[in-house]
Formats: C-alpha cells, sequence, structure tokens
C-alpha cells in the first residue's frame, strides 16, 4: 500500500513572508519523533511510505502523494483545524482511503477528532500500526496499553529525519536530531499533558548506539533530547553521553526541572558537552518543587532564588529558555506581571517562554475548568494556544488579563532588551536567534492588540470572554478563515465548534474502543 504520514507543525496554511524565518529556522526543528517511528515501522511491514512536516513552506497537501490508500496526520491542538479540512480533502479526493489522526490532538481531544478522521490513534506502539493496517477499523478510537519499550533508532529514522531537519538532505549548522531516553514524567503538574504518565526509561544501549551513529556520521549536527524531564535518570543518561567521542564543545540538548540542576551536574553536562538546558519555573506562587524551592516567605523569595540559579545555569551551559505561564488561579494583581518582567530583565541571556494555560483534555484543569463552566465551550481548538485565552481566569478580566500580558511581552521585546540579550548571549546561534523570536512576538503581541480592543470597545466580544455567551464571536470565524485559507470551505462554522468530552468518560470509552 501506499501510506502518507504528515506531521502537522504550523497551524497556518498560507505562506507568510514575515514568519519565514522562524518557521524555517525554529518551527521546523520541532519535528516528533513518533510520526518517525510510525513511518519506520511502515516500512517495515513493507508498504511504500512517504513521510513529510508541515512547517508553513508550500501547500500542505501537495507534500505527499494524491494516490495514498492511507493517510496518517499528527498535530498539536491549534493545528487542528488544518488536520481536519485535510482529512476532508483527503477524503474527496478519494473515497476508499483510511484516514487517521495521531498526535497530542489526537491524545488529548479524541472523540472531537473522530468527527474527521476514521481513526484516532491515543498512544501507539508498533504493534498497534501492524493491527491498524491489517484491520483497517473505520470510526474507531485506538490506544495501545502496553508501555513503550524502545523506539526505532537514528539510524533507522534516517529517511525521516533528512526530510524533516536537514536542508536537500544534508545537515545544515541549524539541523537537530531528535532522541528520546525516557518518557513520561515523575510530576503530576495538572495543566501538563504528562501529568498522568509514569516515568519509563528507555534502553540506553539504543541510546548509546544512537549518539554514536550521529557523532560518526553527523559530526556538526546537534541532538536534542525530547525527554519530557532529563535529570530522573541523571546519571546513567549522563555515563553514556560521556563515553561519546563528539567532536564538537557543545553538542545535545536537554529539557527537565530546574531541581535537577544542581551545580555538580552542569559541571558534569559542561564538560560533556550540553549546549542548551530547558527548565520550567511555571508560576511564581506554585509548582515550586520541580523548580526546587522547598520553602519560601514570598513570590519576591522565589523569584531571587531562581534568579541566583540561573547566573549559576549561565557559567556552565551557553544557552537556556525558560518557561513560564502567566494566567494560573494562582496569578493575582499586579505581583505577577512585575516578578515577570523584573526576571526578564535580570536575565536577558535567557530565551523567556511565556504561556498561556490552555485546558487541554484528560488533564485536571481541563476537568476542573469544565466542571466550574470556565472553558469558552464554543471556541475551536485552534485558539488553545497564545495569544489566545480559553478559558475565564479566576482574578483576571479579560482586559485586564490582555492589557498585563502585553506589558510583559512588550518587555520582552523592547530594543533596551534586545540588545542586553545579544550583550549577554555567547552562543552565535542563539545571537541570531533572539532578533528571530522577536519578529514572531511583535506579530504575537498585534494580534494581542486586535483582542484587546475587541474587548473594549465590542460588547459581545466581551460577553464571550466572560464566559456570559456562548456564540462565537465573528473574529473567530474571521482568524480561523485566515489560518485556513484556500481550505477555508472544508471546515464550516458548525463544524468549526468543538466536541468536548469529560476526560473520565473519554478514557473508559476508548478502553472499550481500544486495541
Amino acid at each position: 500500500m501506499k501510506i502518507g504520514v504528515l506531521e502537522l507543525l504550523s497551524e497556518n496554511a498560507n505562506r507568510s513572508f514575515c514568519q519565514m524565518p522562524h518557521n524555517f529556522f525554529v518551527v521546523r526543528q520541532y519535528a516528533s519523533i513518533m510520526p518517525q517511528a510510525v513511518s519506520v515501522w511502515i516500512r517495515k511491514l513493507g508498504h511504500d511510505v512517504f513521510y513529510a512536516t508541515y512547517y508553513g513552506q508550500k501547500d500542505p497537501i501537495k507534500l505527499v502523494p494524491h494516490d495514498l490508500d492511507i493517510i496518517f496526520i499528527s498535530c498539536f491542538s491549534r493545528g487542528s483545524g488544518l488536520a481536519y479540512a485535510l482529512a476532508k480533502l483527503f477524503k474527496k479526493k478519494n473515497p476508499k482511503i483510511l484516514t487517521i489522526l495521531g498526535g497530542p490532538h489526537a491524545k488529548q481531544f479524541s472523540f472531537d477528532a473522530l468527527r474527521f478522521f476514521d481513526v484516532v490513534v491515543k498512544d501507539c506502539d508498533e504493534t498497534l500500526i501492524k493491527e491498524i493496517l491489517g484491520d483497517f477499523p473505520e470510526k474507531s478510537i485506538v490506544t495501545s496499553l502496553r508501555k513503550l519499550k524502545e523506539i526505532p533508532t537514528i539510524e533507522e529514522r534516517l529517511p525521516e529525519i533528512r526530510t524533516a531537519s536537514f536542508w536537500n538532505s544534508k545537515p545544515s549548522r541549524f539541523s537537530f536530531i531528535p532522541i528520546l531516553s525516557s518518557t513520561g514524567c515523575p510530576y503530576s503538574c495538572d495543566f501538563c499533558v504528562d501529568w498522568n504518565s509514569p516515568y519509563n526509561p528507555l534502553p540506553l544501549e539504543r541510546v548509546e548506539q544512537d549518539l554514536l551513529f550521529a557523532a560518526n556520521n553527523f559530526p556538526g549536527v546537534r541532538i536534542n533530547f525530547y525527554d519530557p524531564n532529563f535529570g530522573v535518570k541523571f546519571d546513567d543518561v549522563m555515563n553514556v553521553i560521556e563515553k561519546i567521542p563528539h567532536p564538537k564543545k557543545h553538542w545535545f540538548l536537554t529539557e527537565g526541572s530546574l531541581n535537577s540542576l544542581t551545580k555538580d551536574r552542569l559541571k558534569r553536562m559542561k564538560d560533556a558537552g550540553c549546549l542548551c538546558v530547558i527548565p520550567g519555573i511555571e508560576s511564581w506562587d506554585a509548582y515550586s518543587k520541580k523548580a526546587g524551592i522547598k520553602s519560601f516567605e514570598t513570590a519576591r523569595d522565589k523569584l531571587n532564588e531562581i534568579v541566583d540559579h540561573f547566573e549559576l545555569i549561565h557559567q556552565y551551559i551557553p544557552i537556556i529558555q525558560a518557561n513560564l505561564l502567566f494566567g494560573l488561579d494562582t496569578d493575582s494583581g499586579e505581583g505577577p506581571v512585575i516578578l515577570n518582567k523584573e526576571f526578564i530583565s535580570k536575565t536577558p541571556y535567557t530565551s523567556h517562554s511565556l504561556n498561556i494555560p490552555a485546558p487541554f483534555g484528560a488533564t485536571p484543569l481541563f476537568k476542573r475548568y469544565l466542571d466550574k463552566g470556565r472553558i469558552l465551550t464554543s471556541l475551536p481548538f485552534t485558539f488553545y494556544c497564545k495569544p489566545y485565552l480559553a478559558t475565564t481566569l479566576k482574578h483576571y478580566h479579560p482586559i485586564d488579563f490582555y492589557e498585563k500580558i502585553i506589558d510583559i511581552f512588550s518587555h520582552m521585546t523592547s530594543p533596551g532588551m534586545q540588545f542586553h540579550a545579544a550583550r549577554t548571549t555567547r552562543s552565535w546561534i542563539f545571537k541570531g536567534y533572539h532578533p528571530i523570536r522577536t519578529v514572531s512576538l511583535r506579530l504575537m503581541i498585534r494580534t494581542m492588540k486586535q483582542i484587546l480592543n475587541l474587548l473594549k470597545k465590542d460588547h459581545q466580544f466581551r460577553r464571550f470572554h466572560e464566559g456570559e455567551s456562548r456564540v462565537l464571536p465573528s473574529y473567530y470565524h474571521r482568524r480561523y478563515d485566515t489560518l485556513l485559507g484556500p481550505y477555508k470551505d472544508l471546515v464550516s462554522c458548525e463544524e468549526r465548534i468543538p466536541r468536548l468530552e469529560n476526560f473520565e468518560t473519554a478514557d473508559r470509552e476508548f478502553k472499550k474502543t481500544g486495541t
């Protein structure tokens, strides 16, 4: 059979000149491992597989052949509108094609996705792929209840890596190869989709095999560990990394909790060649355990301790990204704004990723907000990402919230902050990244200002965001149309309204229908 695997990294079906640098140098490198694994498993079964990633480079429908028997699509919830439109278009062109959705959106909102796809896959492994291709299930939500034992090696994924991360099948200075040494996370943050995913280490022999293959065949390409929390089995993984005779001084990136980045570990990571760490701070008043803050009197105490910790990290690691949230129930008043701006000012060498909490399905936050009527149930999943608000907030009116978050982002992208970022950043790659990212963030600020203006002047728009009306404002239909571009007519206004399910019901149902 001819089978396509298409990962949607961008939700925008149009080519944007302003976004092109960010899409090419940043978004493109976010290609996920599981779509690549699915492609490998399909190839091993003897089928012709056509793998592609869409990051805004061309018409996504043209990335795979038109005469496929099966199409696998993977996306985040923000890309669901484009995924739904493509599923309908594939079906229109070939009524016999089997359309399958996987990835984060399939796991979080499977019942909604089933309206547009024949099969929705939650958790996946090689056995499940074999069963799907053998049984051709239709209108089914399936999952693997087995613990993932291994994923294909870099060598096995090489055709997919060349497509996703390389330029004309050849590595560039900006190429990264994704790898996993574990899945799951030991923490249970209520907003996180991994809140109930048990930590699962993968075979270290395979990790070593991957790192050696990459060092020998692509010595100029950096390795990006996609582990949700790199530091859980720190010594075991570092023992493997330290065996690798890599020619580059800085060659791997990690993501993990701040409490795992002790001075001794940072020195060890520096000596082994760590280029970047991505710790999560999340909030100044919550989630302190993963930040390594055992006790603090005030949020400012936490800020001061974390700033000191970032100064320590900066001595050893060239690139740092800090993940923050604004809009949690613990946020109120001017305090979080002041603290976020002060943190940004005191750590200019850091890439600050400030996010708005989104009610992703199957999380405790989703259930709590749904039970309390705080989710804007008519808002399409395409807008479950910044700069949009998908919920009502406990302590902020929407106007107040947008004024505050615009203030934070404006400070982050100000000329003064950009100057300090360039002056204090050691990595030349990161020096070039700052202005590219700033262009993207300023476009986001422009959208935030549009929303703020509507909140102030449009009574119906304001009532919707206050949770007083379920009628989706025309603004969001226009934004949806703009994002889908030539595909806008494939998803009707009625079809854009989500089907939300209590995640306990959904969990019970998919276990009945799953493999």
